[in-house]
């Protein structure tokens, strides 16, 4: 997500345009004990952000390492197209569907998901790492 960590490092000099707001059915978690999202089906809606790679090939073998996919047995991620609706100026919603490839977690190799998941209802893993970062660094100046 743009102004991110990940963004910076991975991201930022990778996409040919700023990141657009999209949506899509699933659940999102996050991982408490990681300190990252764990995107799974469900048909509650969640929101990130779609972007298009410069270099396609080159720059998604960048993104497969981030998350974990290598094409094997033993993802942490998996990657897959869905359709993601990308947020529309004009309409003031997210109704523009589109192809994208997305990162769902491979829950079924973390044994301990159950005990280190927080669900987020909003499905909004942005405002949730804002609040808690804001939280975090309150009680660090207190």
């Amino acid at each position: 997500m743009e102004n991110f960590f990940n963004y910076e490092l991975y991201l930022k000099d990778r996409i040919k345009e700023k990141p657009q707001k999209a949506r899509m059915k699933g659940e999102l978690y996050h991982l408490d004990t990681k300190g990252y999202p764990a995107l799974l089906p469900g048909s509650r809606w969640v929101y990130g952000e779609v972007f298009e790679l410069v270099d396609f090939e080159q720059d998604i073998q960048v993104l497969d390492q981030l998350e974990g996919f290598n094409q094997g047995v033993l993802n942490e991620y998996h990657r897959e197209k869905t359709t993601v609706y990308g947020w529309n100026e004009t309409t003031q919603s997210y109704d523009r569907p589109l192809t994208a490839y997305v990162y769902r977690y491979a829950v079924e190799h973390d044994p301990t998901f159950e005990q280190h998941r927080i669900l987020l209802a909003t499905g909004d893993w942005r405002h949730y790492m804002e609040k808690n970062t804001i939280k975090t660094s309150e009680k660090q100046e207190s």
